[in-house]
């Protein structure tokens, strides 16, 4: 009797999970690999090799699911948990800054609107251009630091935001988004030095065939009990394009990023090439500049080259070598002086 009863609890447990995800997909990717890195930051440390999670791009868990309430009308989520699997850690709970994508949204012939954390309308323009994708190897990932290190705010995630996608038209799409705060809570009590990061965004893309095409816009202003702080306004532009001809595809992005009230004034720009090599590898070539007006004409350089093979639909290998030179004026945070880094990688990436 008290095996069956077991037997029953265990058929109990087995079957309710079957049951509450029957709308639901859990996704995500696994990326491990080997890492050289050398950097002139730490006295008598040129080097250090590891065995590193995310190294093309990060490793995360996914849940997400849709319901369709008729009329053309649908809604669904989508939750990503950043991942370190060489420690299996779940990285969210170390650093906010590595939080991922949380959100609900509603879709329908007028488009989509979502709240939560999202990706932001820049990240997501440069990330579909650079020849490195998103990887931590990408142009826009290695040369837009000293703009991001005006205000502070968070170049690829936002939180407490409230996003309207556009319909495709032929192509065309404009993304509209909005936020109290793009890093914290939305409340005065999480006022400090740095404050409440009132953020709104526009950007119009046109993606069609071998072209794409498109420009950000998004606005920073700062509320803070910190008179210095209180009440500056930071400006973001960008344009990127990029064209498929086959035999390579050409890339490039120049955007500007300026804090009025204070004089930060940022130039910063990559370009680059994908070159397939066969059916299943592609060579990725990468090189980007930040020039800062305030700080004595600041120059942060780095170039990148890659290699990527697809063993299957889902199981990538890569090779990768960056090299970034910081100036000694440069706003790039964990720098003091004129500094490099170098890094070699390789690795596996895997989703599911």
């Amino acid at each position: 009797m008290q095996k069956k009863l077991i037997a029953l609890a265990v058929a109990g447990l087995m079957a309710a999970p079957v049951f509450a995800q029957s709308n639901v997909t859990v996704y995500g990717r696994i990326d491990m690999g080997y890492v050289n890195f050398g950097d002139s930051k730490t006295s008598g440390v040129d080097s250090r090799n590891a065995i590193d999670s995310g190294l093309y791009a990060p490793s995360y868990l996914g849940f997400k699911g849709v319901e369709d309430l008729g009329n053309g009308l649908k809604v669904g989520f989508d939750f990503q948990t950043r991942l370190n699997i060489d420690r299996n850690e779940q990285r969210d709970q170390v650093s906010s800054g590595s939080r991922r994508d949380a959100y609900l949204y509603v879709a329908g012939g007028f488009g989509t609107v979502a709240a939560g954390r999202l990706t932001t309308p820049q990240d997501s323009l440069l990330g579909s251009v650079d020849p490195m994708g998103s990887s931590v190897m990408a142009g826009y990932q290695l040369t837009y630091n000293q703009g991001a290190n005006l205000l502070g705010a968070n170049v690829t995630r936002l939180d407490n935001v409230l996003a309207y996608i556009s319909p495709s038209f032929g192509g065309f799409k404009v993304t509209v988004a909005y936020t109290g705060n793009g890093i914290g809570e939305e409340s005065n009590g999480n006022e400090s030095a740095a404050g409440d990061a009132r953020i709104w965004a526009i950007s119009p893309v046109y993606s069609n065939g071998p072209l794409t095409v498109g420009l950000n816009y998004h606005r920073v202003e700062m509320q803070s009990t910190v008179a210095a702080v209180d009440g500056l306004t930071e400006k973001v532009w960008d344009v990127a394009a990029a064209y498929d001809f086959g035999v390579v595809k050409l890339s490039a992005a120049y955007g500007g990023d300026k804090l009025d009230n204070n004089g930060g004034d940022v130039r910063q720009w990559f370009v680059g090439a994908s070159i397939p090599v066969s059916t299943a590898g592609k060579v990725g070539l990468v090189y980007g500049r930040s020039d800062d007006d305030d700080r004595s004409n600041a120059e942060d350089s780095r170039w990148a080259v890659g290699y990527t093979h697809d063993l299957s639909k889902r199981t990538m290998a890569y090779a990768q070598y960056g090299s970034m030179d910081i100036d000694s004026n440069s706003r790039n945070t964990g720098y003091n002086g004129a500094m490099y880094e170098r890094a070699l990688g390789v690795g596996l990436l895997h989703k599911f």
